[in-house]
């Protein structure tokens, strides 16, 4: 029986476009595991049809009309306003696919065809629909009547104003019914998002219509036409690296360049300061000051950049020397502490003794500045606990806040190129700060790895060993 329940509003942006995008002539395939990720999916496609002027039916496993017509109730649709114009309607699978007692695919197509018709006919754009393929586990339905019905759909469907997702509960449905399903659909909705079909066969395929020869030039079409959507993301990653370190090379100068100038400008005016400062010194100041601090900002953006175009063309060279990292995360955390860290936030530092190793001091500032700024960023102005200590021959630094922390699907990809857990339009930065931390760590033979859970913080830790050893290869 369907579970009523609200979709996670995270990771769904992009699969809610991606969605709202579907045209007529569409046919997809939703399968999925949770409520929270039925919802996601079927949500912008029930509303991108109600605004478009589409008729939109759901058809349920007979059950859960009522729960339907509830979520969407809960997330602002006017269910009732919907079906007294007829843009919206609930089906049970007896009223749509078990019309005439038992399954048939003519007769569904033909039930599809007069529901389309009769939609242009009252004056709709078009007619949608999503089924929840359940029914199909009873008695009255043959697994190779679906599979015949869900390949005659991908002739149906095309030259049409309809479209339709077809839903299928991974937990439900065996294995060898989910492969039919992926050979029958073009389109597949999987974990949040929309997937061209590799494996989709066309209707004459799976119908046995197709001599073998047309088999195997469908099959390396397929794979040829994979390949080079591979190589066209290759050729567009490659374009944007190249264009990052031009770009970046390119800004640092006259960044430079100004940074100095608004330095002897202050230095300037502070030689000709009058005592008591006249009202314009004490504007101009605080303006210089601004400015030095965005000019600041900058240069640290351009850094950034700077080391990813490193990073990628495998040139970040270290130059090591005997460091102790007590003394290093003692003077990063008292610069941090004054110029970045929110007044209403506590920061404690557990060092203990002195800590020496073999490493590249502006590189492990660079990771130690990197990691406090992000709890400062999203420690919600809670405490922070920086702590230091040995595991045989590792220095480890653990950095714990007590702020929003991480989903386990945002674990994975946080160490990446331009990733961030949290939307750009809540926190700024481009999301490359623990992506060099990590770069840093691997440079140096070590690892770099996050503990959380949302709503209870996250700790970060910093892993070096104290002699230098062969850089780590990526996983």
């Amino acid at each position: 029986m369907f579970q009523a329940s609200s979709p996670s509003p995270a990771k769904s942006t992009h699969l809610h476009e991606q969605v709202r995008g579907m045209k007529h002539g569409d046919h997809y395939c939703l399968v999925y595991e949770t409520p929270e990720q039925q919802w996601a999916a079927l949500l912008p496609f029930i509303t991108a049809g109600l605004e478009r002027n589409e008729v939109c039916a759901y058809i349920t496993d007979g059950q859960s009309i009522d729960e339907v017509r509830h979520v969407l109730q809960a997330h602002g649709v006017d269910v009732e306003g919907h079906v007294r114009r007829g843009a919206l309607t609930f089906m049970t699978n007896r009223e749509a696919y078990l019309n005439s007692g038992s399954f048939s695919p003519p007769a569904m197509l033909t039930f599809l065809e007069n529901t389309v018709r009769q939609a242009a006919a009252n004056g709709f754009s078009g007619f949608r629909v999503t089924g929840e393929m359940t029914w199909a586990l009873g008695r009255e339905c043959g697994c190779e009547d679906l599979v015949e019905y869900e390949a005659l759909l991908n002739e149906f469907f095309p030259g049409s104003r309809s479209l339709a997702v077809c839903q299928y509960n991974r937990r439900r449905f065996g294995a060898d019914m989910i492969r039919d399903v992926l050979r029958t659909h073009p389109i597949a909705i999987l974990g949040g998002q929309v997937c061209a079909n590799l494996f989709y066969e066309t209707p004459a395929m799976v119908l046995g219509r197709e001599s073998a020869e047309r088999r195997v030039d469908w099959m390396m079409h397929q794979l040829k036409h994979f390949r080079a959507s591979e190589e066209k993301m290759e050729r567009a990653v490659q374009a944007r690296d190249d264009f990052i370190g031009v770009a970046s090379h390119e800004l640092n100068t006259p960044l430079t360049s100004l940074k100095l100038q608004v330095q002897g400008l202050q230095r300037l005016l502070a030689q000709r300061a009058t005592a008591p400062a006249a009202p314009e010194e004490t504007q101009l100041t605080r303006t210089l000051g601004r400015t030095d601090r965005q000019v600041r900002r900058l240069s640290q953006l351009v850094s950034d950049l700077l080391d990813v175009s490193r990073i990628t063309s495998h040139q970040l060279a270290l130059r090591t020397e005997p460091v102790d990292l007590r003394e290093l995360v003692e003077e990063t955390v008292e610069r941090m502490s004054s110029e970045f860290m929110p007044a209403s936030m506590q920061l404690s530092l557990q060092s203990g003794t002195q800590l020496v190793g073999q490493w590249d001091r502006s590189r492990l500032e660079q990771a130690v500045t990197n990691l406090l700024s992000n709890a400062f960023k999203y420690g919600q102005g809670k405490p922070v606990t920086v702590r230091i200590t040995t595991q045989e021959d590792q220095a480890l630094l653990e950095i714990e806040d007590q702020g929003l922390g991480l989903r386990p699907e945002d674990l994975p990809r946080i160490f990446e190129r331009f990733e961030r857990a949290i939307s750009p339009s809540e926190v700024s930065g481009l999301g490359l700060g623990l992506f060099i931390t990590r770069e840093i760590a691997r440079a140096h033979g070590g690892t770099v790895e996050v503990r959380s859970q949302p709503g209870q913080g996250s700790t970060f830790t910093l892993k070096l060993p104290r002699m230098p050893q062969a850089p780590r290869a990526q996983a």
